[in-house]
């Protein structure tokens, strides 16, 4: 963003409008992401709850209404006539083709039958949920993870419904029936279901966005609108902050500095009528013309400080290394570091950059003791102008402002109204840090 000498922005100004909306939007995508990732997995589990009831049922139908019935004594023996008919069974065209095994067990882990020639006969350790169905008409279902050393002749299978079903024998003989049962009626659950949940959360959602939209732009006007009449607020009162300082400056400089100057030009002329014996009179004298020579400079001084000629017309460095000559002509070092792109920043952003370095180089010569170095940073990171002076004397006190600190108190009270943060702590040279953090363009930041 380009900035005209007044602070003003042109070009495309990112507005609260703008980035309310902008905002808004990838929060509702986040949503609807979100909404359909758990829509998925709330449908997946229902598929699999419905498969596995569906399953259960069929699976303890078919064990007591269709292979108990068929299981007696010669089954139990092995007589090839009576397995014959259950293999029968399985081999029916008119058989559930979803059910893929078949097993009927005992009470002493032996598997009575199978459809797998194999495990008939082979006695296995059951699990104590399965022994407790023997003698009841309880159903125990679930997704099977084939992994147990009876289902070697099933592990070919991705995933199966393992349904254990109670039952009774033709001799009233206590068995359990075991069967397996496809798992792509999961798959089919699941695209039955989630093609009419899924469409009714999601268009749900977008309606709900949709409605909201409207209350959003109408919220994000307002602030719009709020932020542009603080935003002038604002101006208006640095702009009339900087006319009363100027004025205040011209009055100092056009008033009391050229009538105190006129005065100590008279100084010497007075001096010169005293006789040669007045001795005493003509020190007063030279005593007075000192203390006005001092107060001349220290009303330059406050002159400076109000309206610094060099910000205005050279830039924020040229005002630093204004403010950094007092100091070095004591012969303290001063390292100087202003970022080139604080001079494309608001005027405002600016003047208060300057402050903090006018407090800070305050702070050295009135707190720091015996300084060597001072070094004074003014540099842009992302958003913010981040401004530090730091000094290698030795400060006895860190941290919190200090007491009597008034001109940081008021530092941080005027960097806190634009949204920034000012700390006075240690230095990495030994001494004290004063640093502050605020928006390069706080004045149409308020509603970040």
């Amino acid at each position: 963003m380009r900035l005209r000498s007044g602070g003003r922005p042109t070009g495309n100004v990112r507005t609260a409008r703008n980035r309310a909306v902008r905002s808004f939007i990838w929060w509702s995508l986040i949503a609807l992401v979100v909404c359909a990732g758990g829509v998925s997995l709330a449908v997946n589990s229902a598929a699999g709850d419905i498969a596995v009831k569906d399953a259960s049922m069929r699976g303890a139908v078919f064990a007591r209404k269709v292979v108990a019935p068929l299981v007696d004594d010669a089954v139990r023996r092995g007589d090839p006539d009576a397995v014959r008919q259950l293999d029968a069974l399985m081999a029916s065209p008119q058989r559930d083709p979803t059910m893929v095994r078949l097993k009927v067990w005992a009470e002493d882990g032996r598997v009575i039958w199978s459809d797998e020639d194999a495990l008939s006969g082979e006695t296995y350790v059951m699990e104590p949920d399965e022994l407790a169905l023997f003698g009841t008409d309880r159903v125990s279902a679930g997704i099977s993870d084939l992994d147990k050393e009876e289902n070697e002749h099933e592990q070919h299978f991705e995933e199966l419904l393992e349904v254990y079903a109670g039952a009774r024998d033709a001799n009233g003989t206590p068995i359990v029936v075991e069967s397996y049962w496809n798992s792509d009626r999961i798959l089919r659950d699941e695209v039955v279901i989630s093609t009419r949940i899924l469409p009714l959360a999601l268009g749900a959602l977008v309606l709900f966005i949709l409605a909201v939209i409207p209350l959003a732009l109408s919220l994000a006007r307002r602030v719009d609108n709020a932020q542009t009449e603080r935003a002038a607020l604002l101006r208006h009162a640095l702009a009339a902050s900087d006319v009363e300082r100027r004025k205040i400056s011209r009055e100092l400089h056009d008033g009391l500095i050229q009538e105190l100057t006129s005065l100590g030009y008279a100084l010497p002329a007075v001096a010169a009528e005293l006789p040669p014996t007045a001795t005493s009179a003509r020190r007063m004298l030279e005593s007075v013309g000192e203390r006005l020579h001092d107060d001349i400079d220290s009303l330059r001084g406050i002159l400076t400080d109000l309206y610094p000629v060099g910000l205005a017309r050279e830039g924020l460095r040229a005002a630093v290394e204004q403010l950094a000559g007092p100091i070095r002509a004591q012969g303290i070092t001063v390292l100087v570091e202003v970022d080139p792109r604080l001079e494309r920043v608001s005027s405002e952003a600016t003047q208060f950059a300057y402050q903090v370095v006018r407090e800070g180089v305050r702070n050295v010569v009135k707190h720091a003791q015996s300084p060597t170095s001072v070094r004074i940073r003014a540099v842009s990171e992302g958003d913010d102008v981040v401004v530090a002076v730091d000094d290698d004397g030795r400060a006895p006190t860190l941290g919190a402002t200090p007491e009597g600190h008034l001109g940081i108190r008021l530092l941080e009270d005027d960097v806190a109204d634009i949204g920034g943060s000012v700390t006075l702590g240690a230095s990495d040279l030994g001494g004290a840090c004063l640093m502050a953090r605020f928006p390069q363009m706080f004045v149409w930041s308020w509603a970040r």
